[in-house]
């Protein structure tokens, strides 16, 4: 555990740096952090400005002892071990989520999304590569059950991709994006390419297992 330690405060350091010291964004990926213990969890937990946290390949297999941060707005474990007590958990601790994926884990039922409806400000939710996805009526019911919910593995409720915004240069667009392919008229003679850069493009916050 020591050495998974010690990654994570690299990483934790490294990030903080790039952001000036003011830790708002931490991108861990590829570290088996398994669960969490109450060093690994206070690593994170002291960075109470987090508004994105990005938790991906960890081998995550359920959320005891995950870092409490009470200003997380995205949360993004895609890759891991997961099951519908993660979803329970994420529901009572993170009232101010807007963007959750919890691509390729374990989720299996409705009921396991169901306690998402908690979550007010839920605008959208990545559950692709979950043996959910292949339940009958699976993309209109998750709509039903969370009301709040504007895009669903990156298609809006009418079933068209989306294109998701960084929040960094799309100047006064929404923070969901648009529909892929409305970017710009100026680009209709490359639509080849245009649909090539627009598939790598739609993902959440952070990554996309497809």
């Amino acid at each position: 555990m020591a050495a998974t330690l010690d990654q994570i405060k690299k990483e934790i350091i490294a990030q903080q740096e790039a952001q000036n010291g003011e830790l708002e964004d931490l991108d861990i990926e590829g570290i088996a952090i398994g669960q969490f213990d109450n060093q690994s969890a206070n690593l994170i937990q002291q960075h109470q400005n987090l508004i994105s946290l990005s938790l991906v390949e960890c081998q995550l297999k359920n959320l005891e002892g995950f870092p409490k941060l009470n200003n997380l707005e995205n949360l993004i474990l895609e890759s891991n071990q997961l099951d519908g007590t993660a979803i329970s958990y994420i529901s009572k601790n993170f009232k101010k989520l807007a963007c959750l994926s919890l691509a390729d884990n374990k989720i299996q039922k409705f009921e396991d999304v169901e306690p998402l409806k908690q979550l007010k400000q839920l605008q959208q939710l990545d559950l692709a590569d979950n043996p959910i996805t292949h339940l009958p009526g699976y993309f209109n019911k998750i709509f039903e059950l969370i009301p709040s919910l504007s895009v669903l593995d990156n298609k809006d409720k009418d079933g068209q991709e989306i294109e998701i915004s960084s929040g960094e240069d799309e100047g006064d667009e929404s923070d969901l994006g648009g529909k892929v392919g409305d970017e710009d008229d100026e680009d209709e003679f490359d639509e080849d390419e245009d649909d090539e850069d627009d598939e790598s493009d739609v993902k959440p916050v952070k990554k996309t297992k497809k």
